[in-house]
């Protein structure tokens, strides 16, 4: 089966900055709609596309339960347009994660949807999901991400479904994902550190350049003016 995805598409937090926009806004970044977003503002018709996330992992670090009010207000009010949906997760708790699965698929039947991979979580648990045309979020701790990512974007791949990771924020990050094969990524950094949008988006153009060029005269024509302002 030929995948149908071809670039690794850039999700962030909705960024408030002006200088971070400046920089985002050299390539084709989306936007990631999460419940905690600055004073629950969206700009899904400023970004040129849009995901929704839970809040879960959010929640989780502060140790909070998981509040569904404002996620599903997010569905209701943007879904229909929106790339995919994260189902709910319980932040590292692979059985709480999988035991309210079905649960949250039978309930957002229809839109696009990613099950959150969590610790422990094995390829028999994911490919449950991918059968079922689900993608996967790959979340969880830090050690399990950089463990797990290359299996899940092969069985992604398999599978033809999106593969996307969380928590990318560095170079070394996003170079790890394009080389196990992933699909998408998203990290707040780009929305918060000036220089995190200028590495990332630069790193991003570049890789365009090089590797699909015929694609890369159609983003410079929209977003590009000087190329040598924006290489590395």
């Amino acid at each position: 089966m030929k995948n149908k995805y071809t670039h690794i598409i850039p999700y962030c937090a909705v960024s408030t900055g002006k200088r971070n926009g400046y920089h985002l806004n050299k390539h084709p970044w989306r936007w990631l709609l999460s419940p905690f977003r600055p004073k629950g503002l969206c700009w899904t018709k400023t970004g040129k596309g849009y995901a929704i996330d839970n809040g879960a992992f959010v929640y989780g670090q502060r140790d909070l339960p998981f509040d569904e009010k404002p996620f599903l207000k997010d569905i209701d009010q943007y879904g229909e347009g929106a790339d995919w949906i994260v189902l709910p997760d319980v932040l590292y708790n692979a059985d709480a994660t999988l035991q309210i699965a079905d649960y949250w698929i039978d309930r957002l039947k229809g839109y696009p949807l990613l099950i959150v991979a969590q610790d422990g979580m094995t390829r028999k648990d994911l490919e449950y999901f991918t059968k079922k045309d689900i993608g996967v979020f790959v979340g969880g701790s830090t050690n399990f991400k950089l463990a797990s990512l290359e299996w899940i974007a092969t069985l992604c791949n398999q599978y033809d479904v999106l593969c996307h990771v969380g928590r990318v924020n560095t170079l070394r990050r996003l170079k790890l994902c394009i080389q196990a094969k992933a699909h998408s990524f998203d990290g707040s950094g780009p929305a918060r550190f000036e220089e995190t949008a200028r590495l990332l988006t630069d790193y991003l153009l570049q890789l365009e350049y090089d590797l699909f060029p015929r694609d890369f005269d159609i983003i410079k024509q929209k977003y590009v003016k000087n190329e040598s302002d924006y290489f590395m």
